[in-house]
């Protein structure tokens, strides 16, 4: 293990998340631990976004000192503004970040391989694209001579720290998985615990009259343990569920392993009543519902993703925490209110525009609730004058409460409008280059039949919604008794059920979201009920409408709300789970309390299990030898006869383009491995290019490849200048493809340039090329 690197990136983290610290504390100066543990991601969206904007001029060191340059002036406008830090939420935060930033190492050093498994060969494509592109936006290592059509911005901040501490991008994907991760632990405890303690204030100024809260930061540490166990340490429930399926009595197990299969497709009844082996098939957990992908933040740390809506979501729960920095604002006070709408949340969102695209409207749905709920009137945003000549206006058109509700939610949804607008004007060069350079991707209706079945949906977010059930039913307890609660739940459980298959996640969703809407509107939740609704949103949108890309299913979709649904969710949990064990008075252990108490040990127990048997599986079964955070490791039990020519490749300077083997898999070694892992672009390289640029472009392509490995000698010539072929890769990969290659250099200006194991590599001399 390179333990000099991990500890050299955990000083850099923390030097960064010093510098993002008096930002976050200006910003967050209305919430208890004034913001702590948002400082790093705050940090990183500084760094990263003007690294973005200049890297459009030069990248490279040019960017990087742009990026630092631009966090210190942050940080110093504002210390000098006056800012008070709360050190003890800032000692907390780096506890946090600290423990997982070192679970993710020790999970990565294990299995720190760069694969084609799981996007990997993607992601770390583009990462190296960024690391030798001179200026934005970089080449398309799989499409040479035109740029990268995805977004990058996650990619482009790894490549940013990797030159930064001068670590070569091989450690560095690993490293800065594990810083970012880290990241999102800490924004989670430190949302958690401010809308926990925050909550408890309001409270206590209604029942107490301001008198002084009891033990905030017990309050603050429980809520923000529970949201990061549950974000980062959880998983659904379908591991759980097999393991007591195999436990119950004879009579039972076979017809509760059917019923089990039938909503899980990875599972085979008989597979369920077998013991789990030792080389457990952790996909399984995120494969649940049949071609779709249903991720969670344990799983991709187990798998090692560095995947755009996993890298999103550090940003994301920044944005969530101005957004209640924002909820706790006084009125009077205007001009804070106005930076954080219109200008910290949008300079967030501009660059979560460029990590994971579809985070704008995720963002933007939050920030719409935030505005819709926050008791500060929205008009009030406007200068003195222009708000009290709206204000006669406003008071006739909402003499009434449901006119004065819908005038709300009309004012916040022009008010987000503005927020995404500014948005996407911090990610400009972004939208108008790789975004708007992709295809068409039309919005359409979920059919009846292609929705989620119940029990699949029972199995990835039983955990949470069993959660927000029986935070609802307190809710209605307290208002109105027992039996009105019992009888609540009943109907809500009968509709469900009783409801065609068809609609049962409609019903599922929609009244929770309902019942969730009614309980923030008229105060009996706070802004963990804004999180809950935003989550539902998510996940009911996903069975309404999709996004037809790709192969035109609703998979991108389930997957780009899913994972931020959990992160909302798991950060309500960590104050209402709590919350739902201690009740409102001190702790006595009431009849209520017992089954509160239960109902936490059930889940946290339930939800743990899939990383207890994923853990043991991936440290019983690691493919290297001793631990490292090499990414090249993976290649090297792989491909070892192809190891030294990609590190040969690695070694030329700039982007010279090469030509290998087209690949028709996508999820094997022979995905274009020499342009995947070193960056170089390649002429064509897997099928993920049908999706960005249409089969045509990718197929004419291919049929050049071929040419260039199996043509005449003027054929080949004709295709290398057309492409400005500088390095010809034949490996054992062109060799299974092609047969035998006919040499290269027998053509005027080709000679070898490195040939060594099962590689030979062709440098091509464009002034001299000849038959």
């Amino acid at each position: 293990m390179e333990y000099g690197l991990v500890v050299v990136w955990w000083v850099a983290y923390v030097v960064l998340g010093l510098f993002g610290l008096p930002v976050a504390a200006r910003l967050c100066s209305s919430l208890p631990g004034r913001g702590a543990g948002f400082s790093l991601g705050l940090s990183f969206a500084v760094f990263g976004l003007v690294g973005f904007w200049v890297g459009h001029l030069a990248l490279g060191w040019v960017a990087v000192i742009a990026g630092l340059a631009g966090l210190a002036v942050c940080a110093m406008a504002s210390v000098r503004g006056g800012v008070e830090v709360d050190r003890r939420a800032a000692a907390e935060v780096l506890v946090v970040f600290t423990l997982v930033y070192l679970v993710v190492i020790a999970v990565r050093g294990v299995d720190p391989g760069i694969t084609p498994d799981g996007e990997k060969f993607l992601d770390f494509g583009l990462v190296m694209s960024l690391y030798r592109a001179p200026t934005l936006p970089p080449e398309d290592m799989w499409f040479s001579g035109e740029a990268v059509i995805y977004y990058y911005g996650g990619h482009l901040l790894t490549s940013m720290l990797s030159r930064l501490l001068d670590v070569h991008p091989w450690y560095g994907f690993n490293l800065s998985m594990a810083g970012l991760y880290g990241a999102l632990a800490a924004g989670v405890y430190e949302l958690a615990g401010a809308v926990s303690v925050g909550r408890r204030l309001d409270r206590a100024k209604e029942t107490l009259g301001g008198k002084r809260l009891s033990k905030p930061n017990t309050t603050r540490a429980l809520a923000g343990v529970t949201a990061v166990f549950f974000a980062v340490g959880a998983a659904n429930l379908a591991t759980a569920v097999r393991l007591v399926v195999r436990r119950l009595p004879s009579g039972l197990r076979e017809p509760a392993a059917g019923a089990l299969a039938s909503v899980h497709t990875q599972f085979a009844a008989e597979a369920i009543l077998t013991p789990i082996a030792s080389n457990y098939y952790f996909k399984s957990a995120g494969r649940i519902m049949a071609d779709l992908y249903n991720p969670f933040p344990l799983f991709a740390i187990v798998r090692g993703d560095l995947r755009p809506y996993a890298v999103s979501t550090p940003f994301l729960v920044v944005v969530v925490g101005l957004c209640y920095a924002y909820y706790r604002t006084p009125e009077t006070h205007r001009r804070r209110r106005q930076v954080l709408l219109f200008g910290a949340i949008p300079f967030v969102v501009g660059f979560i525009v460029i990590v994971n695209t579809w985070g704008l409207a995720v963002a933007g749905g939050v920030v719409w609730l935030t505005l819709t709920f926050a008791p500060a009137r929205l008009r009030n945003l406007l200068p003195s004058r222009a708000a009290a000549d709206l204000s006669p206006y406003v008071e006739r058109a909402t003499t009434g409460r449901a006119s004065a509700a819908l005038a709300r939610l009309v004012g916040a949804l022009v008010a987000a409008g503005v927020v995404g607008v500014l948005g996407i004007v911090a990610a400009l060069p972004f939208v108008f280059g790789p975004l708007s350079s992709g295809p068409s991707t039309p919005v359409a209706a979920v059919a009846a039949g292609a929705r989620s079945p119940l029990g699949s949906l029972l199995l990835i977010h039983g955990a949470f919604l069993a959660v927000f059930v029986a935070y609802y039913v307190a809710q209605v307890r307290e208002r109105w008794q027992t039996p009105a609660a019992v009888a609540v739940l009943c109907w809500f459980v009968a509709v469900v059920v009783l409801v065609p298959a068809a609609l049962a996640p409609l019903a599922l969703f929609g009244v929770l979201l309902a019942a969730g809407w009614y309980f923030v509107a008229t105060d009996r939740t706070g802004f963990e009920g804004v999180l809950v609704v935003a989550g539902l949103g998510l996940v009911l949108l996903a069975e309404v409408v999709y996004i037809k890309e790709g192969g035109g299913t609703r998979f991108n979709t389930v997957v780009k709300t899913y994972m931020p649904a959990w992160v909302l969710w798991a950060s309500a949990v960590g104050v209402i789970l709590p919350r739902l064990v201690r009740g409102r008075r001190r702790w006595s252990w009431s009849r209520r309390q017992v089954l509160a108490g239960a109902l936490a040990g059930v889940l946290v127990v339930s939800t743990a299990t899939f990383g207890g048997v994923a853990f043991t599986s991936h440290f019983a079964n690691s493919p290297v030898e001793e631990p490292t955070l090499d990414g090249l490791a993976a290649a090297e039990n792989n491909v070892p006869g192809q190891v030294a020519g990609i590190e040969w490749l690695d070694d030329r300077s700039g982007r010279p383009t090469i030509v290998s083997a087209a690949s028709p898999y996508i999820y094997r070694w022979s995905a274009a491995p020499a342009a995947s892992l070193t960056g170089l672009p390649t002429v064509i390289g897997v099928p993920h290019e049908i999706q960005y640029r249409g089969w045509t472009a990718y197929a004419d392509r291919v049929r050049a490849v071929n040419t260039i490995y199996l043509g005449t000698d003027e054929q080949r010539v004709a295709l290398l200048d057309q492409y400005g072929v500088e390095y010809v890769y034949v490996s054992p990969t062109e060799r299974i493809r092609y047969g035998d290659v006919e040499p290269f250099d027998d053509l005027q200006g080709v000679r070898v340039a490195y040939q060594e194991d099962t590689v030979t590599v062709y440098a091509v001399n464009q002034s001299r090329l000849a038959t």
